[in-house]
């Protein structure tokens, strides 16, 4: 995999799932349950993780694909009870968990992200 292509790929994730906080803070205020509130939780189902699963084994074993890998399930498990909390109807509990336990999450899988970038460059 080219450099170019590597960094293309984590650029769009960083935007990608900075997006999903904006979508679950909209569906909590609407109560919107649609289908794309049901992924939410499900790392396999963006563009990113679809990508991170057809890695090669040499790439998977990569200090910095690891820890992306590991964060970006937590990412998602974190948007994943989010969406639950708006499926119930929760909108106070969901927005609060957006503000903190969401937050985090993304934060980290940022964080991990740029680090991989910077050490493709290196």
């Amino acid at each position: 995999m080219s450099d170019a292509h590597l960094n293309a790929q984590l650029s769009n994730a960083i935007g990608a799932h900075g997006a999903w906080k904006m979508r679950l803070r909209v569906a909590a205020m609407n109560g919107d349950t649609s289908e794309v509130m049901e992924r939410a939780g499900d790392c396999h189902a963006c563009d990113f993780g679809r990508w991170l699963d057809g890695l090669s084994a040499d790439m998977r074993t990569k200090p910095e694909a690891r820890e992306t890998i590991g964060l970006h399930e937590a990412f998602h498990k974190s948007a994943g009870r989010v969406a639950q909390m708006i499926a119930q109807g929760k909108k106070d509990a969901a927005l609060s968990m957006l503000d903190g336990e969401f937050n985090e999450a993304s934060s980290a899988l940022k964080t991990a992200v740029a680090k991989w970038k910077l050490a493709a460059t290196s």
